[in-house]
């Protein structure tokens, strides 16, 4: 768990989506975000400095976060922030009436719910893709790097070294999303982002409109699943800094 700027009162909570880890969650957005925040940047298990420890589920990885938070004297949260599984962390986070969340932004966040044939297809594939990858490192560091730049050989290395136990959990979690009910104040500081080119958008304007009317979905034209965030780092974070402005007025 990364916790920095401990001295500020303001609090900013940052989950990093699949392949990511705390520090590269740090490193891409802390700077742009500004000085003025704490950041709390968790590693979910199966990445970064827990990479040795087995993903169970988003469940617990909240409760996990939850007590850090609790034990550390943090009832409020400036801006919490998940991308993709870390999306679904945090919704699971949201279902605790003890946090409050002042704004809270999602990225390419999976609301799929009880998608039986879902998980299958998408776990069958990750896990082909997964052992083709320990089969030829250089060439999923190659595929990598181009869907998403610098980051793309960190990337790959975690999905060379994930266990398949904790990839079959984490597509698991993406295909039975447990919503949690949000009041309507609760939903007015949601906002889910989503490129236009990425598969979890069809069910998202599906779903969104009808179990969280009050908040508000964007669109990013052009581009795919999390690549917004990857491609203009500062432009993202220029945004989440006017979402906490907007926030506080």
């Amino acid at each position: 768990m990364i916790d920095a700027h401990q001295d500020k009162k303001k609090v900013v909570l940052l989950i990093h989506p699949m392949l990511l880890s705390a520090k590269e969650m740090k490193l891409a957005m802390t700077d742009y975000l500004g000085g003025e925040f704490r950041y709390i940047i968790p590693d979910l298990s199966a990445h970064g400095e827990r990479s040795e420890e087995p993903y169970e589920s988003a469940k617990k990885e909240s409760e996990r976060l939850h007590t850090y938070l609790l034990d550390h004297g943090i009832e409020e949260l400036t801006l919490a922030f998940g991308a993709s599984l870390g999306g679904v962390v945090l919704l699971q986070l949201l279902a605790y009436r003890d946090i409050k969340v002042h704004k809270a932004v999602f990225e390419g966040c999976s609301v799929w719910q009880h998608a039986k044939a879902l998980d299958c297809i998408v776990r069958t594939i990750f896990i082909h893709q997964h052992r083709k990858a320990v089969r030829n490192r250089s060439l999923a560091i190659r595929k990598m790097a181009r869907l998403y730049g610098e980051k793309g050989a960190s990337m790959a290395e975690t999905f060379i070294q994930i266990d398949e136990q904790s990839i079959k959990n984490i597509c698991h979690d993406c295909a039975f999303v447990n919503l949690p009910v949000l009041s309507e104040e609760d939903q007015k500081a949601c906002l889910f982002l989503y490129g236009s080119k990425e598969f979890d958008l069809w069910a998202a304007k599906k779903v969104l409109p009808k179990e969280y009317p009050h908040a508000r979905m964007r669109i990013w034209d052009g581009y795919g699943h999390c690549a917004k965030m990857s491609a203009d780092s500062m432009g993202y974070c220029n945004m989440l800094r006017n979402e906490i402005a907007n926030s506080n007025s």
